[in-house]
């Protein structure tokens, strides 16, 4: 699989991600000294749930697996999964595994043929960074006829091409290059939201003695640690006193 494969992966992950992501950033403003460029942010529609088994094996096997881990691999589809062949369950650790290397042929579509150097996946969130707009309606084509024609899925409606300094909606965070080359990460309004009602769930099961300070802490410090890689600290102690965290 391709480096910028970045889900579930040893040494790679959510931080692992959002750090790719700005690097493509700071590496595109360094090349073209503007902020000026465009995005497509692609998203598979029901991606777990619509992989075909067959099409899997397909590919499982040509990637070198023997007819003893196919065998496994077989009866773990046929007993665990779907009755008609499609779908994985979300959370499953092999569906995890499956979900990364189901979209490698497209990964190699985009690095190998249209050979997009700015590129990341987070399971099936891609984000291709171009300067020409009409190249990214190209990729997006391309795309498109490989997931329907190789894999048997569609790209939703959240699939869209868009402005670098507008922002890159991605991870939670939107990804924003400035005029003077800076990048500006900001969280989502629909994570904002997200952590409101946790800090203010934290507030009311306190209230009612059904956790502990042990556990608050415990949960406070998990939100400072993901908020500490953006610019929405500020928001997050606004949100900590309102409630009573200070």
């Amino acid at each position: 699989m391709i480096y910028d494969n970045v889900a579930c992966r040893k040494g790679k992950g959510t931080f692992f991600g959002i750090k790719r992501l700005e690097n493509f950033l700071r590496d595109y403003f360094k090349k073209n000294k503007t902020n000026q460029g465009y995005f497509l942010k692609c998203d598979v529609k029901k991606y777990f749930q619509s992989i075909d088994h067959n099409i899997l094996a397909q590919y499982l096997r040509k990637s070198g697996l023997d007819n003893e881990d196919m065998w496994f691999i077989d009866k773990l589809l046929e007993s665990r999964y779907s009755e008609n062949g499609i779908g994985l369950p979300i959370g499953n650790q092999t569906s995890q595994w499956f979900g990364l290397f189901y979209l490698n042929v497209v990964d190699r579509l985009i690095k190998e043929k249209l050979r997009v150097k700015y590129y990341v996946r987070y399971m099936d969130d891609m984000i291709l960074i171009h300067h020409d707009k009409e190249y990214l309606k190209l990729c997006r084509q391309e795309i498109e006829k490989c997931v329907s024609e190789k894999l048997n899925l569609k790209l939703n409606s959240k699939t869209q091409i868009g402005q670098l300094k507008n922002g890159i909606d991605f991870l939670g965070f939107r990804n924003i290059l400035m005029k003077n080359g800076k990048i500006l990460r900001l969280l989502r309004g629909q994570a904002k939201s997200k952590l409101k009602k946790k800090i203010k769930l934290l507030k009311k099961l306190k209230n009612n003695n059904l956790i502990d300070n042990d556990y608050i802490n415990v949960r406070l410090n998990a939100f400072n640690a993901h908020l500490c890689h953006s610019n929405s600290l500020k928001l997050y102690s606004i949100l900590k006193s309102k409630y009573g965290f200070n």
